[in-house]
């Protein structure tokens, strides 16, 4: 819930401690123009003062807010990464290494190869789609997590929650379907219906489009989904999908 400053309560104090400050004027006694003088140029600092610590509280938070919502955002963005990486290289064999192609390219040489895999074995259709699964099962769990928060986002006025929220049901919906049809071996779905995940995604945050790569290759695949997993939390990450 965003915090509005009360800026005419501020203007409203400001203008009784001038009133009071300008009665100075109107009173003969030194001592009591003294005393009336000192307590409107006291009210006006206050004023002053408050009216500017919340201006500067209210921007750090909103500073603070966006940090939080950027660093929940990118979690998204790591996983989608990791999707991406992980469709690429499990393209292995399938043209060369150093190819570079779009995510939509990777899926589809991916989804016309699905009768011509083996469908078991180290290189079979069933192992690629599973290691693909991983980074879907994260993304249903990366909805969870944004969808507990609900809460706390209304406070930190994260924008267009609402719609926000009615997206990430309907994408865990859709991961939860994706998951289904590899748990019924329809593999070609399967690949089909991960790729509506990365669109309806991009659909919806058209701006984090340019923090995934628009074209890259196997080798790169490769040697990104390595970071991830010498990286801490991404090793987490690849435990738990």
């Amino acid at each position: 819930m965003k915090y509005k400053i009360p800026h005419l309560l501020y203007v409203l104090l400001l203008l009784v401690s001038i009133v009071i400050t300008a009665l100075t004027f109107f009173i003969k006694d030194a001592s009591w123009s003294a005393v009336v003088a000192s307590v409107g140029a006291g009210g006006i600092a206050s004023v002053v003062v408050a009216w500017l610590l919340d201006y500067r509280k209210t921007i750090i938070q909103a500073i603070e807010n966006k940090a939080r919502h950027e660093e929940l955002m990118w979690q998204f963005i790591r996983i989608y990464r990791r999707l991406m990486s992980r469709v690429a290289s499990e393209c292995y064999g399938l043209c060369e290494k150093d190819e570079r192609h779009s995510f939509q390219f990777w899926i589809q040489l991916l989804s016309s190869k699905v009768n011509s895999l083996p469908k078991e074995g180290q290189h079979s259709i069933k192992r690629r789609c599973s290691f693909i699964s991983g980074s879907v099962e994260s993304l249903k769990r990366q909805i969870e997590i944004f969808q507990s928060q609900s809460a706390t986002l209304v406070y930190q006025d994260f924008p267009d929650l609402e719609p926000s929220l009615q997206f990430f049901e309907l994408l865990q919906f859709h991961c939860w379907g994706t998951l289904k049809q590899l748990e019924t071996e329809d593999y070609k779905a399967f690949i089909d219906t991960t790729y509506i995940l990365y669109l309806g995604f991009i659909n919806e945050f058209p701006q984090y489009k340019d923090d995934l790569p628009d074209e890259y290759s196997i080798n790169e695949a490769i040697k990104l989904l390595n970071e991830y997993c010498s990286h801490p939390k991404s090793k987490n990450e690849s435990t738990k999908g």
